[in-house]
Parts: C-alpha cells; sequence; structure tokens
C-alpha cells in the first residue's frame, strides 16, 4: 500500500531513507523491517486513508446537499 501512496517501491526506499533492495526483501517476504520504519509506514498509509475518507465523505455530503 506504502508504494500505491508514493508510485514505487523506489519511492518508499527514499521516504524510509533505506535502500530499494531492502524493502523488496519485505515485499517478498524475506525479512522484516525495523519496528521504527514498519510505524512510520503505519503512518503514511493512516494519514492517506483518513484523507481520503474526509474527501469522500465531504463529496457525499455535498452531493446529498443537491438532492
Amino acid at each position: 500500500m506504502a508504494a500505491e501512496i508514493l508510485g514505487s517501491n523506489d519511492a518508499v526506499a527514499g521516504y524510509l531513507g533505506v535502500n530499494t533492495a531492502e524493502v523488496l526483501s519485505w515485499v517478498e517476504g524475506r525479512a522484516e523491517p525495523a519496528i521504527n520504519l514498519f510505524l512510520r509506514l503505519v503512518d503514511l498509509i493512516e494519514r492517506n486513508t483518513v484523507s481520503a475518507a474526509r474527501t469522500a465523505t465531504v463529496v457525499r455530503s455535498k452531493r446529498d446537499e443537491k438532492g
């Protein structure tokens, strides 16, 4: 999901300050990220999800106001 938000595994690596091979090892299930990196990804996903939910709520509210 982080790669979808940021655009690529390379972008995730840049965001976290690690190399792309390390990110790929997590994606492929060969390794797990350090807890601090994992929590940064959780925060990124949460912020994106909350933002999308707020946007959807505003759109629905405006649509409902129009009838």
